[in-house]
């Protein structure tokens, strides 16, 4: 919940399946292939900020998800919002299409989901920091999505990397310079606290 307290304990499955039913699994695959087909706008996550509060809270995980991505789908011309409406009030499968894969889809699929870079390699940007500096986050209430915890606003701590240049979760397109910051747990939640450290990968706007 974006660091806010008061929402009890987050429920864990033994299992650790990645899906608990299958329309989720059916909805990232959708989202991934949307994105390479090229028939969705936007990003995940702006879309999903987007949504109303009392329905976001209302929603599980990938309901947020199916959310944002017919919304992207809508925004890139792909489906009208009637066209997805009808499909709720009639939600028989589709005819089956044989063999008729796409061999360019199926590529980019597969660099999306198999081939892609692993680990940050931002671009070469300037930035204001550098490692070692002492930093503090902004006492701020960003709008959309921002991936700054609230729980770390106000607090200091040290810049232990620079994973370079990014764009800003706002999807203002962007890059902006990136700094890994290392925090004393004492410092975000008291002299109580257990010791040790929290390393957290923030936008240079959120810094002073």
């Amino acid at each position: 919940m974006g660091g806010m307290h008061g929402f009890g304990a987050v429920p864990v499955d033994d299992l650790e399946l990645p899906f608990d039913e299958p329309w989720e699994g059916r909805t990232f695959g959708l989202y991934i292939a949307a994105g390479v087909a090229g028939a969705r706008s936007g990003s995940i996550r702006p879309g999903i900020e987007a949504i109303p509060p009392a329905d976001y809270l209302a929603m599980s995980y990938f309901e947020r998800w199916a959310s944002s991505l017919e919304r992207g789908l809508v925004d890139a011309g792909t489906l009208t919002e009637a066209e997805i409406d009808a499909r709720v009030r009639d939600p028989r499968p589709p005819a089956q299409h044989g063999n008729d894969t796409n061999p360019e889809l199926a590529a980019g699929l597969a660099a999306a989901l198999v081939d892609r870079p692993r680990g940050p390699s931002g671009e070469d940007v300037a930035a204001r920091f550098k490692v070692g500096d002492r930093v503090t986050v902004k006492r701020m209430a960003p709008e959309g999505h921002h991936r700054c915890p609230r729980y770390v606003r106000g607090v200091s701590g040290v810049v232990t990397r620079q994973p370079g240049g990014w764009p800003h979760a706002s999807g203002d397109g962007r890059p902006e310079a990136t700094y890994t910051v290392r925090f004393e747990m004492r410092d975000l939640w008291g002299d109580d606290a257990e010791a040790g450290l929290l390393h957290l990968d923030l936008w240079e706007r959120y810094l002073t």
